[in-house]
């Protein structure tokens, strides 16, 4: 899928954290992270109980949810990468290589703004139709990857570039550190910390909002919202979509820009959510499911924040004895 038109539940702090591999992009993006993970959750989703009233809502550009009030903020997302590129740069001078990565930039709209299918907005879908905004950090291209030299790569993750997966241990007469500089930023970074801990990073919160979107998805009310979605496409003659996230991650929309046909799709993605309610009906089932994790794990999440506070405190050491000169 093109990676400026990616429905932005699959981007997230992911396209931001490999600023330090070989192909960096200087691209931001948000925590979101359907996988698996450690918070509560029924091994077969069903319906979500003690949802409240479903809100009509059609917009996502502004978007919260309960969860992110105990997740990882976007800043302190950039600040943890521009403290990793900081520890990485002072690596790889002992080695006499020099590195430059690009601004690291912050997306100032929702996280979620694509987390259910449809563009963000109406606005967004007449000018972008699937694509991110121009500008918009989230809308990495190859165009703007960095490529590293052979020599900075080998030292920088400790391992060879060239497919054999040799292990690089020495360099210039000096040993490397296990994962290479960017394996000692990282440890820099997590140090003092539980052991398996990761920087920028909360587990229980990223667990909840990942296992919020799953068991939403198989909802009754979500379910029956998408088939409304469905119905309303078909009538505008988009009769192969089945899902909101179907139109979005067409593979004819692997374009630098939207087509035309992309817009039209766009738009009517967006109407028949509107029509159908899939982001109220989504909002509502996850933010029940939220709530109720956030209480179940409430101590998990209130030693996951003071965790934060303390790494954050670190991070800002480290920036300030770089001089930032790592952004």
């Amino acid at each position: 899928m093109n990676a400026s038109r990616r429905p932005l539940a699959a981007v997230a702090a992911v396209v931001l954290m490999t600023l330090v591999s070989g192909c960096s992009s200087d691209a931001a993006s948000s925590n979101e992270d359907h996988g698996g993970g450690r918070a509560a959750a029924p091994d077969k989703p069903r319906a979500v109980p003690g949802v409240g009233k479903v809100e009509k809502k059609s917009d996502t550009d502004t978007l919260t949810l309960p969860i992110d009030a105990y997740d990882v903020s976007m800043s302190q997302i950039v600040k943890t990468q521009l403290a990793q590129n900081a520890l990485v740069v002072d690596c790889l001078s002992r080695y006499g290589l020099t590195v430059e990565y690009p601004k690291a930039t912050v997306n100032t709209g929702s996280p979620h703004a694509r987390r259910y299918g449809p563009p963000e907005s109406l606005e967004a879908a007449r000018k972008y139709g699937f694509h991110m905004a121009q500008g918009d950090p989230r809308a990495a291209s190859g165009t703007k990857m960095v490529r590293h030299p052979a020599d900075v790569l080998d030292v920088m993750d400790g391992m060879k570039r060239d497919g054999s997966g040799t292990l690089v241990t020495s360099f210039r007469g000096q040993a490397v550190p296990k994962g290479g500089c960017v394996g000692e930023a990282q440890r820099k970074l997590s140090a003092g910390e539980p052991k398996g801990t990761r920087s920028g990073h909360a587990d229980m919160a990223a667990a909840i909002k990942a296992r919020s979107f799953e068991v939403a998805k198989n909802d009754p009310r979500v379910i029956k919202a998408e088939q409304k979605w469905a119905t309303c496409m078909s009538g505008k003659g988009f009769t192969h979509y089945k899902e909101s996230f179907a139109a979005a991650g067409d593979t004819r929309w692997n374009t630098p820009k939207a087509t035309s046909a992309e817009i039209t799709v766009a738009v009517a993605s967006w109407n028949c959510g509107k029509k159908a309610n899939v982001v109220g009906t989504w909002v509502a089932v996850e933010t029940a499911y939220q709530n109720d994790q956030i209480d179940k794990n409430a101590e998990t999440l209130k030693e996951e924040q003071k965790r934060l506070v303390e790494e954050n405190k670190r991070i800002d050491a480290i920036i300030a004895k770089s001089g930032g000169a790592a952004s």
